[in-house]
């Protein structure tokens, strides 16, 4: 398959993730001032795990059930069996999500006593779950509504949905924070949902997707959906348990553990979701439509150039974030209430958590596609191998070394489990290897190393001459730019070619050079 829809797709949901990644950006340095990392912050953090964890659920079991299932219907079918078919499941999805955030609403006094340390911490938790469950509702269906847009391969309108929904909580803490404190982020985060399915609604109609009142339980799609929905539900439990146990250990810690933590982890994701999130979900709705084709050599061809592209690109990012850790968050961060000790505790979270920039779209990545080849056996042994490292890892560092070790504990369980993931796709067909050599991730790791560490002696150096801490602003840009061109110039020397790609399909959107060839090239 040509890859030039795929690398569109991903210049397109890249291009949005930068305006989201920018805005989130200014989000989280908004609340940093406004709100810094101490009780009411946390608060916000443990009453938004529960919509969090309903809406992992919902995402999980979209992302790896219902698009198969819909393109599917789509190519074996008709656009208006795959019409009937969703205004089906999105029907029951709303009868569902209603039931389920009644069942909230009962017993949110137990629910926000699990995270609480005290009566004042408690009652704010409750309090900030009420405003957020609403939420629960409308980020569902919209979840639905781009998971069809993303496979009809209309990656725009999504692509600039969180732009929006960050926009809108940066106006709330603006105009009400003096008002209403940390509710202003709350009610930003529900009133973005309901907007995200009001611009989406008009899109799908255009595309031909049509929404009927139909509901039934004699829908053969339905129980399919619903038996694969078994072992993901048992994949999110997993996974929910992590968040589960982190917010658990953290809630016993120092206080501001865990708004550092989540503060680190926020800017972890933003090059994860800016280049690795794009390139991913760009790919996963070709590669699945391959598997339904049978074509398994373009299949295989969009899964290695995913992999090398994504290496190539977050490779340099990880050693940069990591070497110019503590700068990054003095940076961004160090004002109004967010004091020294909220950047220190947050700079050292942020350190450790950058080890797996690269590993958290890879492992994404393969399970996406055993989902695809309906294989829920390894994703669930992956997620229950992350559990029992990060939970035993965090029994034996937390003591000792506090909130550091729940960091440590993440990177240790996502490496672990992603050379399981690797390990299992290499046994699960023999005829579709990974045709990627070793030496082509050496030539990135070393170009990388040396990219960070010459930028970083540079800023270093110009640092201790000037001796003026607030020249950061201006000398942490540069070095990181710097780093940025010594790798950029050392691909180039090893002859990387991959590189090439991501040059073409950028330079071709703003019309800067006419050859649009896409290469699948090996190294």
């Amino acid at each position: 398959m040509n890859s030039k829809l795929i690398f569109s797709g991903a210049f397109i949901l890249l291009v949005g993730n930068l305006l989201s990644s920018v805005l989130g950006l200014t989000r989280e340095i908004m609340s940093a001032a406004y709100y810094g990392a101490n009780m009411h912050m946390d608060s916000y953090l443990f009453a938004n795990t529960v919509p969090s964890i309903l809406l992992s659920f919902i995402d999980g079991i979209l992302m790896a059930g219902f698009i198969p299932l819909y393109i599917r219907k789509r190519v074996n079918y008709s656009p208006d069996e795959a019409s009937l078919m969703l205004s089906n499941m999105v029907n029951w999805l709303i009868l569902s999500v209603v039931a389920v955030t009644a069942f909230c609403y009962l017993f949110s006094d137990t629910l926000s006593a699990f995270f609480s340390v005290n009566e004042v911490a408690h009652q704010q938790i409750k309090h900030l779950l009420w405003i957020l469950l609403p939420g629960v509702l409308f980020f569902s269906v919209s979840y639905v509504q781009t998971a069809v847009l993303n496979s009809m391969n209309h990656f725009k309108t999504p692509a600039f949905l969180t732009v929006m929904n960050n926009a809108i909580i940066i106006i709330f803490m603006v105009v009400f924070h003096k008002v209403l404190g940390i509710d202003s982020m709350a009610w930003g985060f529900v009133i973005g949902t309901v907007l995200q399915v009001v611009v989406q609604w008009p899109v799908m109609r255009k595309l031909g997707v049509k929404y009927r009142l139909h509901l039934t339980w004699k829908d053969d799609d339905l129980k399919k959906l619903l038996k694969m929905s078994l072992p993901i539900i048992s994949l999110v439990v997993i996974t929910q348990c992590v968040m589960f146990a982190t917010r658990y250990f953290s809630a016993y810690l120092d206080a501001g553990s865990a708004s550092s933590l989540n503060y680190a982890s926020r800017f972890i994701m933003l090059p994860v979701t800016l280049f690795g999130t794009a390139l991913v979900s760009a790919s996963y709705p070709s590669a699945i439509q391959m598997l339904a084709e049978h074509k398994m050599k373009d299949f295989n061809a969009i899964v290695i150039n995913c992999i090398k592209s994504l290496s190539l690109i977050l490779a340099p990012v990880m050693l940069i974030c990591i070497l110019f850790s503590h700068n990054i968050i003095r940076i961004l961060l160090e004002r109004g209430a967010f004091d020294d000790k909220a950047t220190d505790m947050t700079a050292t979270a942020f350190m450790i958590l950058s080890a797996g920039i690269v590993i958290i779209p890879m492992r994404d990545l393969f399970n996406k596609i055993f989902f695809g080849k309906e294989n829920m056996t390894i994703p669930i042994l992956t997620s229950s191998l992350y559990l029992v490292v990060f939970i035993a890892a965090c029994l034996v560092l937390v003591p000792s070394i506090r909130f550091m070790g729940i960091a440590t504990a993440s990177t240790l369980a996502s490496l672990s489990s992603f050379l399981f993931l690797i390990y299992h796709y290499r046994r699960l067909d023999v005829d579709n290897k990974l045709d990627v050599s070793l030496l082509y991730f050496v030539k990135i790791l070393f170009a990388s190393a040396v990219g960070a560490s010459t930028g970083y002696s540079i800023y270093r150096a110009c640092a201790n001459y000037f001796e003026i801490s607030s020249l950061d602003f201006i000398l942490v840009p540069l070095s990181i730019g710097l780093s940025v061109i010594v790798y950029l110039g050392l691909i180039k020397l090893f002859k990387i070619k991959e590189i090439d790609i991501v040059y073409e399909k950028i330079f071709a959107k703003f019309k800067l050079r006419k050859d649009r060839g896409a290469v699948v090239s090996k190294s």
